[in-house]
């Protein structure tokens, strides 16, 4: 019998400004997701089911587990620990979301690193829907609605402004006003050939706009399928029920990321409609990964209306994570302390 040993092993610690310095950007996400969702449809990703620790999720808030494995040239194990909590903007002047990220090795298992990963998690939920758009929207889309006003959003417009680079217009509508007033004057400083206008109302952000992005915590609908015009894209990245079930019944395409997984989840819209018989498997047109491999087509003609609803895999963070990692020891960033194992 071989004996064992302790040997001595280093975890690296990247810190935020770690991982920004190791190029945390939205390119790298978009390209991250889309190699990720990707290998999900060729079976090289091991996905558990996330676990939520739910603390009255609406009044409080929750904690999400969520671990994967990548396979393809990612070769990483890891799991993404986020806390959502809505109140905490308004109560404690703190974002509402925060996660760790920790990836091992997947030949030994030895932790490799530990980083903040609230950074990445906020990119790669804005590059789900940047690579929704590439396959989904039209390319000459010209204007954007944004439905909430929060951190989130400001993601969704990058991924959106990076994939469709003829949006010249952005219409942002907030319940919290003085939320709606600092988006634009920050993202009219970061793209000042960007128009960006407020709206009194989520019709007056809807009707008329090539791309609908909802991203808020509502509790009831707040989009009617009368406002969306032939041709939309509308990506579903909030509370899951933004949006009246008439918006899924006109659309001419459903797309998700993971049907199986938004099934599991069981709060967005889609599954609500599942459980209750009124969809079925047939309504779902693809997994876009399944799009992005060619197996199935994405949009075919400028008068579709497609409603995208990614849950968000773990597989993402970690893929994501993985990259930055890689970057940063290359460049020799991050803390180093001992990790003692016997091997």
């Amino acid at each position: 019998m071989k004996t064992m040993k302790e040997t001595r092993h280093e975890i690296v610690y990247l810190s935020t400004r770690d991982v920004d310095r190791a190029g945390a950007n939205m390119s790298l996400a978009i390209e991250c997701v889309e190699k990720v969702l990707s290998l999900h449809e060729r079976n090289q990703v091991i996905l558990p089911p996330k676990v939520i620790l739910d603390m009255d999720e609406r009044r409080h808030g929750r904690i999400n587990a969520m671990p994967a494995y990548v396979g393809g040239d990612t070769q990483m194990c890891g799991i993404k620990w986020i806390a959502g909590f809505p109140n905490n903007p308004v109560r404690y002047g703190i974002p509402r979301a925060n996660a760790l990220i920790i990836l091992n090795d997947a030949e030994k298992g030895l932790p490799m690193c530990i980083m903040e990963g609230t950074r990445i998690s906020a990119l790669r939920t804005g590059a789900v829907t940047g690579v929704g758009a590439r396959y989904l929207a039209r390319p000459n889309s010209q204007s954007l609605a944004l439905i909430g006003a929060g951190a989130q959003a400001w993601t969704q417009l990058e991924a959106v402004l990076q994939i469709l680079q003829r949006i010249g217009e952005a219409r942002v509508f907030d319940v919290r006003r003085e939320a709606a007033q600092s988006f634009r004057e920050r993202s009219s400083e970061r793209w000042p050939d960007l128009s960006v206008t407020i709206t009194e109302s989520p019709e007056q952000a809807v009707r008329g706009a090539d791309v609908v992005v909802t991203a808020t915590t509502a509790d009831e609908p707040i989009v009617r399928a009368g406002w969306l015009k032939p041709g939309v894209f509308f990506a579903h990245v909030g509370s899951y029920q933004e949006e009246e079930e008439a918006v899924v019944v006109q659309a001419d395409k459903v797309v998700v990321d993971i049907w199986k997984e938004v099934l599991h989840r069981g709060t967005p819209l889609l599954a609500r409609m599942y459980r209750a018989g009124r969809i079925d498997d047939s309504r779902i047109h693809a997994n876009i990964g399944q799009i992005i491999n060619g197996d199935k087509p994405g949009r075919e003609t400028d008068s579709e209306r497609i409603f995208f609803s990614p849950l968000g895999l773990g597989s993402e963070d970690i893929a994501m994570a993985t990259e930055v990692y890689r970057r940063a020891i290359a460049m020799g960033l991050g803390t180093r302390f001992p990790f003692g194992a016997s091997i």
